[in-house]
């Protein structure tokens, strides 16, 4: 491996770790919490907060769930934000799946009234 794929893979690393902290934190979860939610020890979740071990693809899956958040969120993907997207997802994070499908139906009908009226 070249040493610029290793710094590459670090910093990856490092940032992923920094975002499972940051979203853990704000929900209030240990890290024992987190570590159980993906089927690893609370002592590996450091390690992956610290940037010292990779996440696997699989794991990643599993904090995000239980974070309730998308993986994309865990890599420092931020999708287009407008005015209000950060407190739609606010909203959308605090619902069960019975209102985040009742929420999605709704939408999809104003969707359609709104490409039947053109």
């Amino acid at each position: 491996m070249t040493s610029a794929m290793n710094t590459y893979e670090k910093r990856q690393d490092a940032q992923i770790g920094e975002a499972l902290r940051l979203r853990r934190e704000a929900l209030g979860f240990t890290q024992a919490q987190l570590g159980k939610a993906m089927a690893v020890t609370f002592q590996q979740v450091q390690k992956y907060e610290q940037g010292r071990n990779s996440v696997r693809v699989a794991k990643l899956l599993m904090a995000a769930e239980f974070l309730k958040c998308e993986v994309g969120d865990l890599l420092g993907q931020k999708p287009e934000e407008t005015p209000g997207t950060a407190r739609l997802v606010r909203a959308w994070s605090a619902l069960g799946p019975e209102q985040r499908e009742a929420v999605t139906a709704l939408v999809e009908a104003f969707r359609r009234t709104e490409a039947g009226s053109c």
